[in-house]
């Protein structure tokens, strides 16, 4: 009996120790938002809004920016992928380091938002998981990964006027805002990007745009109905189904003439 009392105190005195020393521990977790089959979403692009909350109570434990570069295109892109190796470990990275305070074991939602730069392609990422008091998660650090493109109409402009034909130019890009060609490393042939003429919702012409020359850029030219009434806009879509990666932007576009 007398065993089994000193056995129950120094355990209790244990659990004591532990907790008192889990008060005091920050614990420090790097979070990287990256673009799915691209690289990490940097300052280029805006970086990426990063939040870790308390699941059971809702309060938030660190927020900030995701700041940096978008890494190491070889060790990201090309690279064999090896167990356990760094892969956005590479000095410069974009990445937002959070240092938390908690006492005991926590549950988590870590959350990022991005490209911050381009409301039009923000999306976002959430990952739950177990936090301990004292064990640092840092090297490539919790992995978010954010599925899209950016896609910017550079012409015509927002309520251009529509004549006989529209001609259409816009970039697209990776979420990191990495750039498309033709069998580049993002491979433009992979992609499909349409542009839909819409009158009150309603699509009444609809093309193609093919590659145009330089890294990012697509063009070609919408037919408009000689019928064509009611508010007009302009939509540009990308997509790569095999990648999981969809994108678009949408402008109004002026009263046909």
């Amino acid at each position: 009996m007398r065993k089994t009392t000193l056995l129950i105190g120094a355990v209790l005195a244990v659990v004591s120790t532990t907790a008192h020393a889990q008060e005091t521990v920050t614990t420090r977790v790097m979070v990287r938002a990256v673009a799915r089959d691209a690289k990490a979403i940097g300052d280029g692009v805006g970086g990426a809004k990063v939040t870790i909350v308390n699941v059971a109570t809702g309060e938030v434990l660190a927020e900030g920016l995701q700041q940096g570069g978008t890494g190491d295109t070889e060790a990201i892109m090309s690279t064999p992928r090896v167990r356990d190796a760094a892969v956005y470990e590479a000095e410069g990275t974009a990445g937002f380091l959070a240092e938390l305070t908690i006492s005991r074991p926590t549950v988590v939602n870590i959350s990022a938002i991005g490209p911050l730069g381009y409301p039009q392609a923000v999306r976002a990422a959430t990952k739950q998981m177990l936090l301990v008091p004292g064990q640092d998660v840092l090297g490539d650090g919790v992995v978010l990964e954010l599925h899209g493109f950016i896609v910017e109409i550079v012409s015509p402009l927002p309520l251009d006027p529509v004549n006989a034909e529209v001609q259409v130019s816009a970039r697209v890009r990776m979420m990191c805002g990495c750039t498309i060609e033709p069998d580049g490393t993002w491979d433009a042939n992979a992609k499909t990007i349409v542009a839909l003429l819409k009158a009150d919702g309603r699509v009444v012409s609809q093309a193609e745009l093919v590659y145009a020359g330089a890294t990012s850029m697509f063009a070609g030219a919408l037919v408009v109905p000689f019928d064509v009434r009611g508010d007009l806009t302009l939509d540009v879509i990308a997509t790569e189904a095999g990648a999981g990666n969809f994108g678009r932007h949408e402008i109004p576009l002026g009263a046909a003439r």
